[in-house]
């Protein structure tokens, strides 16, 4: 019987994996702009003209995400979406840069300027 380790290991070798951690970087980005900007599920299906189960079957995951609609979701919640590709080898982290600029036109920091930044593994920048 193989470990667990050696289970998840494996897993991460298919695409259904990765499909299901890019679903849930999305879908806890969205709850925390929708917490941030005390944004209700019944606020936004107003705000997509949708059923509220749509809403929360969508916060669970559970809808066909389309890139359309990952967009469509964001904005309704004063989000944009940023996709960056790297090599396979590198762990990847968001930093969220805040401007000036981007004070005086909005009091929430989700809309600063956004840029991704890879930290390689011995702690400097790529």
């Amino acid at each position: 019987m193989p470990s667990f380790d050696a289970l998840f290991e494996e897993a991460k070798k298919g695409e259904t994996y990765w499909a299901a951690s890019v679903i849930l970087d999305f879908t806890e980005g969205l709850s925390r702009l929708m917490e941030k900007n005390a944004i209700s599920r019944s606020e936004l299906a107003r705000r997509l003209n949708v059923s509220p189960a749509y809403v929360s079957k969508a916060l669970r995951g559970n809808v066909n995400f389309t890139v359309e609609t990952m967009v469509r979701l964001a904005r309704a919640v004063g989000g944009r979406i940023h996709v960056h590709v790297a090599p396979e080898a590198h762990d990847v982290r968001w930093l969220d840069i805040v401007t000036e600029s981007s004070r005086r036109k909005s009091s929430t920091w989700e809309r600063g300027a956004f840029f991704p930044t890879t930290i390689l593994r011995d702690g400097g920048k790529d």
